[in-house]
């Protein structure tokens, strides 16, 4: 079996589930079953590193104006709503802190629904403006919170945070004008449930006479309602087939597969309970490699340093030199290499040229298909790690000189 096909096999089993692979669920729970059993049959020791979570499900989701329903989506981890009642809009804070929204049903736009709200206890960063705008909404209490987003189809939801506690939903930018216009009541049906559930990161580990260890990580959860081909199931075919070569050539260290649960979670339980678990194993981490959106068609594999030592990043980059189909990339912080960087970990993120103007109108939305991903640049850039794991090593920190 070529590298290509194994890739072209990790993807058609990560990317089943046209809602995706949200942790805790049942596609997320087969998720973890596929990869746990790559990684033992290319020889890797194998834990499923468990943690709690909110198993939350959508049952469905209306939006009634004047007797015509609108396009909608619910916002992950909202709670169940039956409401019926006027709407009152809002652009900016200034209008918002001014509104009764007591008992209405808070229709924001412009710039409050310019993007997506960070979650407010979002374990390692917070963004003040989101911060203040989802206070304001807790305070005033309304009936249900529409989201007017700046995308005219398939829009991302805008509000994914359980710690949020109104019903909440995201709208297409044409719906925004229906909704302030409306001559009566707006009616919100949105049947959810949230339960206890339990889902596990998998650490595939492979040891080595040394006391160094590579890292190569990839998330393999989805935000809901997304098949999730680009985000993240290209990274985890990635990091897989190149585990499976590492295990054909090892090298002379230490060697972790971690694939993550939860990048695409509000409260990033995944991450936390990595590092919860290493401890001062931090320290041990020469390199860490995160594959996250790689293998967009038409577009490069691009890779970005983090905290690389000037000397070891010189020679990778004379390697990514002799190849068609690698750049180098600005740094980025969205994804699982953030956390380490900002520890000072040597990381090295490895995407598609741009890609990051995909996000919440491909990124996390239905349109995230197979059809986009080319997986022979997957299969190149895996080459590319491969060969660099093997021709320069891991760099040497400033204790090992």
């Amino acid at each position: 079996m070529t590298a290509s096909s194994r890739i072209e096999a990790h993807l058609a089993a990560l990317t089943r589930w046209p809602a995706g692979r949200p942790v805790g669920s049942p596609a997320n729970h087969t998720a973890e079953a596929h990869i746990a059993a790559a990684l033992e049959a290319a020889g890797y020791e194998v834990e499923r590193q468990t943690f709690d979570c909110v198993d939350w499900r959508l049952d469905s989701v209306e939006l009634w104006v004047d007797g015509a329903a609108l396009p909608v989506v619910a916002n992950p981890y909202s709670p169940a709503a039956n409401v019926s009642a006027p709407v009152v809009a809002a652009s900016t804070y200034e209008e918002l802190a001014a509104a009764e929204l007591t008992g209405r049903i808070a229709v924001l736009h412009g710039d409050l629904s310019a993007g997506a709200l960070f979650p407010r206890n979002y374990p390692f960063f917070t963004v003040e403006e989101h911060v203040r705008l989802i206070d304001l909404l807790l305070a005033h209490r309304p009936a249900a919170v529409v989201m007017v987003s700046h995308a005219t189809e398939n829009p991302a939801p805008l509000i994914e945070d359980g710690d949020f506690a109104l019903p909440s939903v995201t709208v297409p930018a044409g719906g925004g004008g229906a909704l302030r216009q409306a001559a009566g009541p707006v009616t919100l049906q949105l049947r959810t449930t949230a339960a206890p559930g339990r889902a596990a990161n998998v650490i595939g580990r492979r040891a080595a006479a040394a006391r160094d260890k590579l890292v190569l990580c990839a998330h393999f959860d989805t935000k809901p309602g997304t098949p999730g081909a680009l985000d993240n199931a290209a990274g985890v075919a990635a990091v897989l087939a190149l585990a499976e070569q590492l295990a054909a050539r090892p090298p002379d260290t230490n060697v972790e597969i971690v694939a993550f649960n939860g990048e695409d979670h509000y409260a990033a339980p995944g991450e936390m309970a990595y590092i919860a678990a290493c401890g001062s194993d931090f320290g041990r981490i020469a390199l860490l490699i995160n594959v996250d959106g790689v293998g967009l068609r038409g577009q490069p594999a691009t890779v970005a340093f983090f905290n690389c030592p000037a000397e070891w990043a010189d020679q990778a980059r004379a390697l990514i030199a002799r190849q068609d189909s690698i750049e180098e990339s600005e740094p980025w912080p969205e994804g699982d290499h953030s956390v380490f960087a900002m520890q000072g970990v040597a990381c090295l993120a490895v995407t598609s040229g741009a890609i990051h103007t995909l996000i919440d109108d491909v990124i996390h939305t239905p349109a995230d298909t197979l059809d986009l991903v080319d997986t022979a640049r997957i299969a190149e850039t895996v080459e590319f790690l491969g060969d660099l794991v093997k021709e320069i090593g891991l760099p040497r920190k400033a204790t090992d000189r």
